[in-house]
């Protein structure tokens, strides 16, 4: 009864003066009106009630799905997932593998023997699995399920290597072991690419002036550029809209010339024509932004455009920090060459609006759609929902694991030199780990660098940070992020080295040593000159031709 008349207060202008039915499917409401005693609270809502022409319908529970629909809980809730991203490494044997470990498991027979004797009210047996009263399944220590719920939740593409706040409130959504918390805090600190990638956070001086509130999703939004990221195609930027209610994000891959009416394009595309016209715009000072075209637009939509004052980011900083954040993510999963970036967004998207904001309490996708989507890791929770068309579609998409994995492990083994690139915006952070031979100075420190750093070893300690080893999982330490700036290809192997070269560098007193080199299972017509450093890998072919010279023997 609560809820027809929250909804007649709501919809109040709309129904005075017009007849209508309320269809329900609880009974006791239908006689409501021929109730002899009424409670003080009963009786006011029959007085406002008075004020309406309409009459109750009862409804079977049965027919009245859409009602069940609405009042289902977000755990419950199941949509389809978009396509190409990693798949799930557990596959869909979660529940036969929990089977298998609580039936091994001493410590988990004992918990369900209490439960089955009604002891506990922690948890409850349904299929032979450990539920809790938040419909997350018991996983025992036993096997190494724990371990791949924690890649599951952190490496993969749909996870994105977040902070271990984020994992945390992916992991709990569907399963539950004691000290949970701590194992996933522990597996972030060891996480090899987080410690190349992610940088400490410091506080800034100065006072925090908020921007106002906004009251309802996509009223206000945030827009920025991120620009000077390898060329694919015709893609070398990233147009960013952040809604700042919500925090939902759209990433828009486009030119770095992007014009004024190119931009306007790409947000009705992308915002306008799914959420409608926001009510104010925040953004930098980007000419694009202040231009004459741009302002007479937003002047005919009657949409204020703020502007954030020079040389301070920090007004838009929302966007500053989803910026951060999304280069943080292509700094993980680009490839050796960088080219894949376009095809990350998607990904990157889907992964930044189904995470928990700590500000929100609620992930961005929750905010704007109301639900929750079934993600990777709970596709085969007994609790994730009934929709089978959704959930296959999903076990579809996962089946894309075996290529992307492959792919991957392809670009992780492969090495190629990128001298000079102006492109470094995707390259890590760190290096390492690295052996700290000694300390230099006060605030130095000599380091055993790999062979293919063109660096002094002597590092300063503001670019330095300690390395945390994962000692439970030793292959969590192996690199296999793909290295950017090596001295060498591998992906083509030397055939023979045919004439040698001393030439003058940039400077006069500077000799560049030079080898003409023949590459095998290739045209002679792609013989090139490469320095004695770059073929570090080939010395013995380096002395097979000094031998050549010194006996007077020649293959030319």
């Amino acid at each position: 009864m609560l809820a027809v008349v929250h909804c007649l207060r709501a919809w109040r202008q709309y129904l005075l003066g017009s007849s209508f039915v309320v269809k329900t499917d609880n009974s006791a409401t239908c006689h409501f009106f021929t109730q002899s005693k009424l409670t003080s609270k009963q009786a006011r809502w029959q007085e406002f009630l008075a004020e309406f022409d309409f009459k109750f319908e009862h409804k079977k529970g049965l027919s009245n799905q859409a009602a069940d629909a609405l009042s289902r809980k977000q755990e419950h809730a199941a949509i389809c997932l978009l396509a190409h991203l990693q798949g799930s490494e557990i596959g869909g044997s979660v529940r036969d593998t929990l089977r298998e470990f609580l039936q091994k498991n001493h410590a988990a027979q004992n918990v369900m023997n209490l439960v089955k004797a009604g002891k506990t009210r922690q948890f409850w047996v349904e299929e032979d699995l450990l539920v809790t009263k938040g419909n997350q399944l018991y996983v025992p220590r036993a096997g190494d399920l724990r371990k791949k719920l924690l890649y599951e939740c952190h490496d993969t593409l749909w996870a994105g290597h977040p902070r271990w706040q984020r994992m945390y409130a992916l992991l709990k959504k569907g399963y539950f072991w004691p000290n949970m918390r701590d194992d996933v805090m522990q597996y972030t600190k060891t996480c090899l690419i987080c410690q190349q990638d992610k940088v400490e956070k410091v506080k800034i001086a100065g006072l925090l002036d908020p921007l106002l509130v906004p009251t309802r999703p996509w009223e206000s939004v945030s827009m920025d550029f991120i620009t000077h990221l390898p060329k694919v195609g015709n893609f070398e930027a990233i147009l960013v809209i952040i809604d700042r209610f919500s925090k939902y994000a759209t990433f828009i891959p486009t030119t770095k010339q992007c014009s004024e009416e190119m931009t306007a394009q790409l947000f009705f595309k992308h915002v306008v024509n799914l959420w409608g016209v926001p009510i104010s715009i925040v953004s930098d000072r980007d000419g694009r932004f202040i231009g004459s075209f741009w302002t007479k637009l937003f002047s005919f939509l009657r949409t204020s455009l703020n502007i954030s004052s020079s040389y301070h980011p920090q007004t838009d900083g929302q966007t500053e920090r989803f910026n951060y954040m999304l280069e943080e993510y292509l700094h993980d999963f680009v490839n050796a060459r960088q080219k894949n970036w376009v095809q990350l967004l998607d990904v990157a998207q889907f992964c930044f609006n189904t995470q928990t904001i700590s500000s929100i309490g609620r992930s961005p996708f929750e905010i704007v759609s109301g639900r929750q989507p079934v993600l990777p890791h709970l596709v085969d929770h007994p609790f994730a929902g009934k929709n089978p068309q959704a959930l296959n579609f999903t076990k579809e998409w996962k089946q894309t694991n075996d290529i992307a994995r492959a792919y991957l492990e392809k670009t992780s083994k492969r090495m190629k030199k990128f001298r000079g690139r102006k492109d470094q915006r995707l390259v890590r952070k760190y290096e390492g780990p690295v052996e700290v031979l000694k300390k230099v100075g006060n605030t130095s420190y000599r380091v055993a660098l790999p062979t293919w750093m063109k660096i002094y070893p002597v590092i300063h300690v503001s670019n330095l940070k300690p390395y945390h080893q994962d000692t439970e999982d030793l292959q969590q330490n192996i690199v296999t992020h793909p290295i950017i700036d090596l001295s060498q290809k591998e992906d083509k192997d030397v055939e023979e080295i045919l004439v040698e070269r001393v030439r003058r560098g940039r400077r006069p007193a500077r000799r560049i040593h030079e080898y003409l080199v023949k590459w095998k299972n290739l045209l002679v017509e792609e013989t090139s000159w490469k320095r004695v450093e770059d073929l570090e890998a080939w010395k013995q072919k380096i002395e097979d031709f000094k031998l050549r010279q010194l006996t007077g023997t020649s293959t030319i």
